[in-house]
């Protein structure tokens, strides 16, 4: 269960069959080899400062494409306040604690009043999944004003490239969704049990600096697995569309900056290998320094 807590802040893969990556997170694409190239970056959703120790050959790949291409386009995402609330909500009048025990709920009900503060008593009304969530948010205090997806799509925008989103918001609450509540509980249930998992969190964040995908997977390994109808429907189904909808922006001519979450990179069934099958050309970039970017404001 440990992994399904950490790939809700990672979006890691749970199990790799593979031949072990090249230690980075940025992928040089091409449809053709005299083509202007495209790149996949893996990032993780997260405001820490290991998150923006930037490779050397990172920023400037983004910089040089027309656009700049998140899982969501973030800025837009944050309009649909209405259809998020909705569906973070139980079905009808199902209350949190109807998802347990008496001695389970009570673990749970101690940690939500403890550290969700004003927000605790509508916490009885949500997902657990969504619950979950809203502690790991409270929990981390963040160097950065934004997350590491939002700052660099900001950044985007600010060059003047175009910001798009390859998926819609409900697209991904219906992946989501593909959890049972049960399953969802149980999550909530280990996640508190385990005080968050604070220390597994900070180690893979330790990787993540380092630009070490193997050791991500490595680490997401060791962790354990999910349920295999989550895997489907948080990595392999998304997989699928995405690669689709990759495949779609580029064939517009336009050099772009995909920005996904590591978790989608490997495996025959990710991105790095669903481009290839497409017919493109997936190079691993390497950088020769790595250091932190500069603290900027948000605007």
């Amino acid at each position: 269960m440990r992994a399904s807590i950490l790939s809700a802040l990672f979006t890691l893969p749970l199990v790799f069959h593979a031949q072990p990556p090249e230690p980075t997170l940025l992928w040089r694409v091409r449809s053709a080899p005299q083509a202007a190239p495209s790149y996949l970056y893996g990032t993780v959703h997260s405001k820490d400062d290991r998150a923006f120790q930037f490779g050397d050959s990172v920023l400037p790949a983004l910089d040089r494409c027309a656009v700049v291409a998140g899982e969501l386009d973030l800025d837009k995402s944050k309009q649909g306040g209405t259809l998020m609330f909705g569906a973070m909500r139980l079905p009808g009048d199902q209350r949190l604690q109807d998802l347990y025990k008496k001695k389970e709920w009570k673990r749970v009900h101690t940690v939500i009043t403890d550290r969700m503060g004003f927000m605790a008593p509508m916490a009885s009304k949500l997902k657990p999944f969504f619950v979950m969530m809203l502690l790991m948010e409270n929990a981390v205090d963040g160097d950065r004003p934004q997350v590491l997806d939002e700052y660099l799509q900001q950044r985007g925008a600010q060059n003047g490239q175009r910001v798009i989103g390859i998926e819609t918001m409900a697209e991904q609450l219906a992946a989501l969704d593909a959890m049972s509540l049960k399953e969802q509980a149980a999550m909530l249930l280990d996640h508190v049990d385990h005080d968050g998992y604070k220390k597994e969190t900070e180690a893979m964040l330790d990787i993540y600096a380092r630009q070490d995908l193997h050791g991500l997977f490595e680490a997401a390994n060791d962790a354990g697995g999910m349920p295999e109808a989550m895997e489907k429907a948080l990595l392999t189904d998304r997989n699928t569309r995405m690669v689709h909808r990759m495949d779609s922006i580029m064939g517009t001519g336009e050099t772009v900056f995909f920005l996904i979450g590591a978790a989608h990179l490997p495996k025959a069934e990710g991105l790095i290998q669903g481009l290839r099958n497409k017919g493109y050309s997936v190079e691993a970039v390497m950088s020769v320094e790595r250091k932190p970017e500069p603290m900027e404001m948000e605007r």
